[in-house]
């Protein structure tokens, strides 16, 4: 029997694209997120007066739920006795980390073999299995996280007929949440051909790995089997190479022929075998701007296998990164599956390079893109420079960072401070190729082969000792932020230190911080004592005793805290960053403007003011501090005026607060001023806005448990708290009669160690009115988990939610007073992460009473009640879906 076999090249490659559109969807809440919010209500009461009340706060919690998904269906076609390898893809589409068993059962006649079915690993998802170690589940995943699996199946030798396998995913979460695809698998006598493709580098020379450089030569194999009982007919392969790969012109070789193909539509005539054929193949010419590679083969008796392989090269741009490829192949112009996802990984190469000039690939020197400062002439990797520079001035070094990698990249800079030479105190920082722009944190990125330039600015000591020829240097390092490989280059400076000709100090008595010496031996010159949130002033004098006119920038030799703010000002009062010009021999003042946060605690502050001129780089320093005071201070707020009915109860909310820095443990906390009615503050410690059975009536800070710390009582610095004063009116009082409450913070404070800053802010008064209209505003909730509308019993208290379940909410406007409320209107609105659903109509909203309308959106509602009457309430109930 004669083979046909025809190897070629098509002409143009195929491109392609795959186009994601970006879609705005709700995403589900992760585990532990909290839902919840309150409602608003306004009503007009008997005098005509507009009322706002707002409900207390419901909560919920989003727990963890399972979810799995699995792609996808295969259908497959096996020879009695032989293989399938089936793909699959599980997707943890749950809320939180889980991992999912395995399993696989035939559905039908069951024909394949008992222990045939095994699954294996592909983590890498390549449609390969990564190893030959069975499982039995996945490993676990994060949400969103995928990993895949080869599921070997085996035939027994008497199998005939079709027959799916129901393949499945359960989650470990619950047990229950299942992921379903279906293998469909045909048992046929026909021809079956497998093909298999595998990328080898370096395999002529003994390598065995996908791992490549740029530059290396990968083997390619085309394997094909005939594992059908018939022979494949007019047997197609097409494979469309990588843009990143380069056929190597007569490097094809067919299996059953010595002599490789000539790529010239030669034949060639293979190598006898063991079996009852012989086979010839033609080969025709690649065309060197194509990427397709084909071959042809016009049959192929069962049971005969054989590959065809050539060789290419990775291109030198190929940037780092997998190369994936895929063969496809037809039997007698009839489609079969495609081969496995061959790949190959470029390897990450990394170099980077710090120098006087751009480094080229070959490692040399390429001076079109060298250092603008650099003054020795020479390409030799230091950046030297000898121009004279004043004490407390600036030295700058451009250098030159090359990505030498095989991809984009970024770059850190930093500075050898143990082996420099530079004077003690010098200062370094990096700027970008502006000159200008500080550089933090890593410069790029950088694509590959791409140079950037970087200034080292080295600001010397403005006591640094005069010389005529200096000898500093210092040693640049960059690093590679992907690898970590990194270079070295020198900073070295030559020139003079010349003695400073300007002066800082401060504009006190006795002038402190004349010459060059920015501290009083070590320690600051001044101290200035304010109280947190308090601003410092003091006054600067600049010296110009430079022979020419000269103006200076003004900043901070180092930075303040967090949270601290530094002004400058010039005599009347503007904000400056720079003097303005001075003449020479002159001198002129700034006023300095510090202001420490508000909750600022006890203790010292350095601040080292600098400056530097903008024209020669002359400066100077000046360090004083800043010493906050301990404040004792604390406050409540606001006072309220509130209705209430005979005999009804009424809720005031008020916030305490330790706008101090120092911990409140002890001082009294006081109420005094009603008369027939009566009153009690709580701390409402879980701060919902409502009275717990368990929250505590207080008197004193020291009721404040673990407010501090662990063991510790009180109120520590800047935070708060939240009380509720209860009121209770007695059924006797009529209309219009009114008590007055007040809220005192004793000024004493810590057992009478210390006394409140500010006592003006300790007292709060709340007015109380007796009206014949009252509305009061209460929310509920329960959970309708399958969204079907389905009663439950509402409360107050905090639930437990999934994603995709609903939350069923009731908002209750209560007339508890003497007369009616006219134009009741409840509002409310979607928390986060749900949206207003009616279930299909099953759970619309329910207005009370009849008559009342409503508006409503995904994300708010309200309703119109019109006229409460006293004893009656207005009522909405609504639902929402959380988020999955």
């Amino acid at each position: 029997m004669k083979h046909q076999s025809f190897f070629m090249r098509s002409a143009s490659a195929m491109a392609v694209t795959a186009a994601f559109g970006a879609v705005a969807m709700a995403a589900s809440p992760d585990a532990g997120s909290v839902i919840g919010n309150q409602a608003v209500a306004t009503y007009t009461n008997e005098a005509g007066d507009t009322i706002t009340v707002t409900s207390n706060t419901v909560e919920t919690i989003v727990q963890q739920v399972a979810g799995v998904t699995m792609t996808s269906n295969n259908n497959e076609t096996i020879a009695p006795g032989g293989k399938a390898f089936l793909p699959h893809i599980i997707t943890n589409d749950g809320n939180g980390a889980d991992f999912f068993t395995l399993a696989a059962t035939e559905s039908g006649t069951g024909f394949l073999e008992p222990t045939g079915i095994v699954f294996y690993p592909d983590a890498n998802m390549d449609g390969v299995a990564d190893s030959a170690t069975p499982l039995s589940e996945t490993p676990t995943l994060a949400s969103g996280e995928q990993f895949g699996v080869i599921i070997e199946v085996t035939a027994p030798s008497n199998a005939s007929g079709t027959d799916d396998m129901a393949v499945t995913a359960v989650s470990n979460l619950d047990g229950t949440e299942t992921a379903l695809n279906t293998d469909t698998l045909t048992i046929s006598n026909d021809a079956i051909v497998e093909l298999v493709k595998s990328m080898v580098a370096d395999a002529g020379s003994g390598g065995n790995t996908n791992i490549v450089d740029a530059g290396d030569t990968v083997t390619i194999k085309l394997t094909y089997s005939s594992t059908g009982l018939a022979a494949a007919q007019n047997y197609v392969v097409d494979d469309i190479l990588d843009g990143r790969l380069e056929y190597v012109p007569g490097s094809a070789q067919w299996s059953d022929a010595t002599d490789p193909l000539d790529d010239t539509n030669g034949s060639s005539t293979p190598d006898a075998y063991n079996g009852p054929n012989t086979a010839t193949a033609d080969s025709i010419a690649f065309d060197n701007n194509g990427q397709s590679v084909n071959f042809t083969i016009s049959n192929i008796d069962s049971g005969r296998s054989g590959s065809v392989t050539f060789q290419a090269v990775i291109l030198d741009t190929a940037d780092a990164g997998i190369i994936e490829n895929v063969a496809t192949q037809e039997v007698d112009s009839v489609a079969f599956p495609p081969s496995n996802t061959a790949s190959i990984i470029v390897d990450d190469q990394f170099a980077v390079s710090i120098a006087d000039t751009a480094i080229d690939g070959a490692g040399a020197a390429d001076a079109t893109t060298a250092s603008g400062t650099d003054d020795d002439g020479q390409n030799n990797d230091v950046v030297t420079e000898t121009a004279d520079a004043q004490q407390g001035g600036t030295i700058k070094h451009e250098f030159v960072l090359t990505n030498r990698s095989n991809q984009t990249d970024n770059l850190t800079l930093d500075i050898n401070t143990v082996t420099d030479t530079y004077p003690d105190g010098t200062t370094f920082r990096f700027v970008g190729a502006d000159g200008i722009t500080p550089i933090i944190g890593s410069v790029g990125p950088i694509a590959a082969g791409d140079s950037v330039k970087v200034t080292l600015i080295a600001t010397l000591p403005t006591d640094a000792a005069p010389t005529g020829a200096a000898n500093y240097s210092a040693t640049v390092k960059t690093t590679s932020d992907a690898s970590g490989v990194s270079d070295t280059s020198t900073a070295t400076f030559t020139g003079a230190v010349l003695a400073s000709s300007v002066d800082l100090e401060n504009a006190v008595v006795g002038s402190e911080g004349d010459g060059l010496d920015p501290t009083n031996g070590g320690a600051p010159w001044v101290t200035y004592p304010t109280d947190p949130g308090a601003p410092v002033t003091y006054d600067m004098v600049v010296q110009n005793n430079g022979p020419v006119s000269d103006s200076y920038n003004l900043s901070l030799a180092q930075a303040l805290p967090a949270g601290w703010t530094v002004e400058f000002r010039s005599a009347d009062g503007s904000a400056i960053t720079n003097t303005g010009t001075i003449p020479a021999g002159s001198s002129d003042t700034f006023t300095v403007v510090i202001t420490p946060p508000e909750d600022q605690l006890p203790g010292d502050t350095l601040v080292d003011i600098a400056l530097i001129s903008s024209v020669s780089g002359q400066g100077d320093r000046i360090v004083n501090a800043v010493t906050v005071r301990e404040i004792y201070n604390v406050e409540i707020i606001d006072d309220q005026t509130a209705q209430a009915s005979p005999g009804g109860i009424v809720d005031m909310t008020h916030t305490i607060t330790n706008t101090g820095n120092v911990a409140i443990t002890e001082g009294a906390i006081d109420d005094a001023g009603l008369d027939n009615f009566s009153g009690a503050l709580f701390w409402d410690a879980n701060g919902n806005g409502v009275i717990d059975p368990s929250e505590l009536v207080i008197d004193n800070f020291d009721d404040l448990t673990d407010g501090v710390s662990a063991g510790v009582n009180g109120l520590a610095p800047g935070d708060s708290i939240s009380v509720i004063y209860r009121v209770q009116t007695p059924s006797t009082s009529t209309s219009g009669v009114t008590e007055n409450s007040v809220i005192t913070l004793d000024p004493s404070l810590n057992n009478a160690t210390a006394t409140d800053a500010d006592p003006t802010d300790n007292a709060v008064e709340d007015r109380i009115v007796i009206i014949s209209g009252d509305i009061t505003l209460s929310k509920f909730q329960y959970i309708d988990a399958g969204c079907t509308g389905a009663v439950g019993t509402f409360t107050k208290t905090r639930q437990d939610v999934e994603p995709g379940q609903c939350i069923r909410y009731k908002v209750v406007a209560e007339n508890t007073g003497s007369s009616p409320a006219a134009d009741v209107i409840i509002s409310d609105a979607a928390p986060a992460y749900t949206s207003i659903v009616d279930c299909g109509g099953t759970c619309s909203e329910t207005l009370i009473p009849a008559g009342s309308t409503s508006t409503v959106t995904t994300s708010n509602i309200s309703s119109d009640h019109g006229t409460v009457l006293p004893g009656w309430s207005a009522e909405l109930e609504f639902t929402v879906q959380v988020d999955e």
